[in-house]
């Protein structure tokens, strides 16, 4: 645990969410937090007051973070100066370290890891003052090559979070638990916990059920469910028995009586530990609470979720009889397969037996067909609501993505191609979460994405919202509640720190959405970048040749062509996804800037 109130930040950030979030994060590690909404109020309140440090955005009303840093120089005792921005340019951040900026970070990124890495900055000052004697925060002085250190990797400890009603049992309990492979925090009321779990990720939760206060554990348990947090959980109680059905019902881990010894608990924790074998993927708060009570998108039907968890079984296991019994149970979802399953073939092969499509497909492509056609009507209805331009670019783009990623799944990586289409489908669900929440906002983006070719969609969003598609898609699908190990590679595919996270097997299907991403971009704009962005993706591949890597790419076009004709979506033209790939390909060894 941190010195409490042992340093002093000013933050600054026009957007009341993200600066609540951060102050949350940086009162956690031990800072006295005073905010302003724009660089006037900032400079008012430094006319006053002595900071450490100051934390402000760039892009506010009023009076801008630039010109803030800018100011601040003329401070004799100058904080350290750190931005957080959404917008990504090298220039401006030469400019910005020029002007005596210490260190530059981009939204979105995890509140607490920044809070930390603040906290080691200013410490960093502190001890160098202490050491050589000088008073450089006074002269207004400061090393940029200091304090501008990197961001600390991400490590792949497991986080245990503890939340009893005595103090001192959380504290020996965090003492005996952590170790080079598990971190622990201890909060201390159901609210600071909460705000924890905004800024970082949690793999287990041991709690009390009887805290004292007026939530009972299985009451904060619930309602971090309903904050799309479900981290697993260890629940002790005075009252096993009868609580034990509740806490089974939320799905709560194991449930062990307020007697049991620390050993016990130890070995508890380290077996659940130990079944999770895999992090669970850390979605940043504002897509949570985006999605929350976001009634427009549909909840998938049940059988889709109980089928979508098959995905992550050894195809040997999934029970066959039980899976088309419960397609044959569900109209829809036996119409829809029986649809798949008879696609281009003649009147006289068709099949109307649910068991026998079950038995041609396969499991895992049964679960597949099912899962996409949910997907397709949950996306048809909220498409209702888009101008004809924009819902055509959707569902064409939607399409190319799934198809590509499946082909290139089974042939580049050698994994399913179903768990791939499936993953490039929902990868930009989220698109249409926050079409219908901002609106024309929204249009705009999708407008200047369309024409101008060096964009980037998800840039356009963290710029515009703090968060981006991918966010807003993996939020969507841990509410509907579809398995981990399909979330982990949306909400990382666009964050390079999340790739870092994430397994190798979850990598592999991160690698085939983005190169399929990366061919619906580069057929939307014929523009140099594009093609770069594209060549770039497909250059993992480095050990095919060209005309390898040529033919897998048509079989994705043709399979997203056969797709969009099922689905009655706007069709790809052949001919542009010719040109498009052989124009990529004759440049792939070419620098960009001669692309350019």
């Amino acid at each position: 645990m941190y010195p409490s109130d042992s340093y002093s930040a000013l933050i600054v950030d026009d957007e009341l969410p993200i600066r609540a979030l951060l102050v949350r994060a940086m009162q956690g590690v031990g800072f006295r937090c005073v905010e302003a909404a724009n660089g006037d109020e900032a400079w008012d309140t430094l006319q006053t007051t002595r900071f450490d440090i100051v934390v402000t955005d760039l892009k506010m009303p009023k009076s801008h973070g630039h010109s803030l840093c800018v100011r601040l120089r003329e401070l004799n005792a100058r904080p350290i100066t750190v931005v957080l921005t959404g917008i990504r340019n090298e220039r401006l951040q030469r400019d910005l370290e020029a002007r005596g900026v210490n260190a530059v970070y981009y939204k979105p990124v995890n509140f607490w890891k920044f809070a930390e890495q603040m906290r080691v900055l200013v410490e960093s000052r502190a001890k160098q003052q202490r050491t050589d004697g000088s008073h450089a925060s006074e002269r207004g002085e400061s090393n940029p090559q200091e304090a501008a250190m990197p961001f600390p990797k991400s490590h792949a400890k497991h986080v245990t979070g503890l939340l009893l009603r005595e103090r001192d049992r959380a504290e020996r309990l965090s003492k005996a638990i952590a170790d080079n492979t598990t971190d622990c925090f201890i909060a201390t009321s159901s609210e600071e916990l909460c705000q924890l779990l905004d800024s970082q990720r949690i793999d287990l939760l041991i709690v009390e059920n009887e805290l004292g206060g007026f939530l009972s554990g299985l009451e904060i348990v619930e309602r971090l469910n309903q904050q799309l947090i479900r981290p697993k959980v260890i629940l002790i109680t005075e009252h096993s028995s009868e609580v034990s059905k509740r806490a089974c019902e939320i799905g709560i881990e194991q449930v062990l009586d307020r007697g049991v010894t620390q050993d016990d608990l130890v070995r508890q924790t380290r077996t659940v530990l130990a079944n999770q074998s895999e992090q669970d993927a850390y979605i940043p708060a504002l897509a949570r609470c985006l999605v929350k009570d976001f009634g427009e998108i549909p909840p998938l039907p049940q059988l889709v979720v109980k089928l979508a968890g098959y995905l992550t079984m050894p195809i040997n296991e999934i029970p066959i009889d039980e899976l088309a019994n419960d397609i044959s149970a569900d109209s829809r979802a036996a119409t829809d397969l029986l649809n798949f399953t008879n696609m281009g073939l003649s009147v006289f092969n068709q099949t109307t037996s649910v068991r026998q499509a079950v038995n041609l497909n396969g499991p895992k492509k049964t679960i597949m067909l099912v899962l996409s056609a949910a997907t397709m009507r949950v996306q048809s209805q909220v498409l209702e609501d888009w101008n004809e331009s924009h819902r055509q670019w959707y569902q064409k783009r939607s399409v190319i993505i799934a198809a590509a990623a499946a082909t290139f799944a089974e042939r580049f990586e050698h994994n399913s191609p179903d768990t791939a289409f499936i993953l490039g489908l929902v990868q930009d669900i989220g698109c249409l979460v926050l079409s219908k929440k901002y609106g024309k906002t929204y249009d705009l983006i999708v407008k200047r994405f369309q024409e101008v070719g060096r964009l980037q969609l998800h840039q356009l969003e963290l710029e515009s919202f703090n968060i981006h598609h991918g966010h807003v898609s993996a939020a969507l699908m841990l509410k509907w509640k579809l398995p981990q190990s399909l979330i982990r590679p949306i909400v990382a595919h666009h964050d390079a720190e999340g790739e870092e996270e994430i397994s190798k097997a979850d990598r592999s299907y991160l690698r085939v959405i983005q190169l399929g991403e990366a061919l619906a971009n580069a057929m939307e704009v014929p523009h140099s970048f594009r093609s770069h962005m594209l060549a770039q993706k497909a250059g993992f591949y480095d050990d095919l040749t060209l005309d390898e890597r040529d033919k897998i790419f048509h079989e994705a076009t043709q399979y997203a062509k056969a797709l969009c004709e099922v689905f009655n979506f706007p069709v790809p033209d052949p001919k542009e996804l010719t040109a498009i790939l052989s124009n990529t390909m004759a440049t792939e060894e070419e620098e960009f800037e001669q692309i350019s």
